[in-house]
């Protein structure tokens, strides 16, 4: 065989199982770029990122996620389209600095019947401000697969009746989400009688949260900048008890991975049950 050729057989080689490399999911990179924000780092995290002349990407989760099969794939994907959306942010020739694109990830929930995570975000894509957004990942793990909140609770729990009325279930969870909300911001602000407007709770982001009992005891629901407040008040993470009346609004299949909160927590830290 010509010499050449043979160089030409061995480069191919070399090569081929790089480009296999690349063509599955990239491996998590204990160097990938966190930019300026201060992302959680060190044996238990994973990272995802990427830094060229186009972009600045990094996505942050615990290890303990891979535990979680269902999980893992979700959070994989959430990063994999995260990735795709920033880089097409890109323009050529862009003057402004080039889009960059933060995430930091956490399990809140890991039960034999469900997975919740939470991701808070931070982007700039251009304009004088960049984004901050909060997102949740919910996995039924009786059945393998992501779910939206409704999937958690009897149909109709979300649905307003025919007059366009909140029933008596959403009704109630609402009520408490506006009450906490209306006190945090009125803190906040240091206005006792601060007006607030108050946005429809399952338009938020949601995540579950568990007790001292080792079952979920709480709904967090995540608010970003100008979604209830001003930019400056930054996002408002806000808690809703799991009660007699929410329990009962529950599938039964899920029930087992709740439990009554028997005491307000309104600001209490998470205690993920793993």
């Amino acid at each position: 065989m010509p010499i050449r050729l043979l160089a030409a057989v061995a480069a191919f080689a070399l090569c081929a199982p790089l480009q296999a490399q690349e063509a599955r999911d990239p491996a998590p990179d204990p160097y990938c770029p966190r930019g300026d924000r201060d992302l959680p780092r060190g044996p238990d995290w994973l990272c995802y990122g990427r830094l060229n002349k186009d972009y600045s990407f990094a996505f942050v989760y615990p290890k303990a996620v891979e535990r979680v099969p269902e999980l893992d794939a979700a959070v994989r994907t959430e990063a994999a389209a995260a990735e795709a959306w920033i880089a097409a942010q890109a323009v050529e020739g862009r003057e402004t600095p080039r889009p960059s694109y933060a995430a930091a990830w956490q399990i809140d929930a890991i039960l034999p019947e469900l997975a919740a995570a939470s991701g808070s975000i931070s982007h700039h894509a251009g304009g004088a401000h960049g984004g901050i957004e909060y997102k949740t990942i919910l996995i039924d793990r009786q059945r393998g697969r992501p779910m939206a909140l409704e999937d958690v609770f009897d149909p109709g729990f979300f649905e307003p009746d025919l007059l366009g009325y909140r029933l008596w279930g959403i009704r109630a969870v609402q009520a408490v989400f506006c009450r906490a909300l209306t006190a945090e911001i009125r803190a906040r602000r240091g206005e006792p009688a601060a007006e607030v407007r108050c946005p429809a709770v399952e338009e938020q982001p949601i995540t579950f949260l568990c007790g001292a009992g080792g079952r979920i005891d709480r709904l967090r629901a995540l608010l970003g900048p100008d979604v209830a407040g001003s930019r400056a008040e930054g996002p408002y993470e806000i808690d809703v008890p799991v009660d007699a009346a929410m329990m009962s609004a529950i599938r039964r299949r899920f029930r087992p991975a709740f439990g009554l909160s028997l005491e307000s927590r309104p600001r209490s830290p998470a205690r993920p049950c793993r």
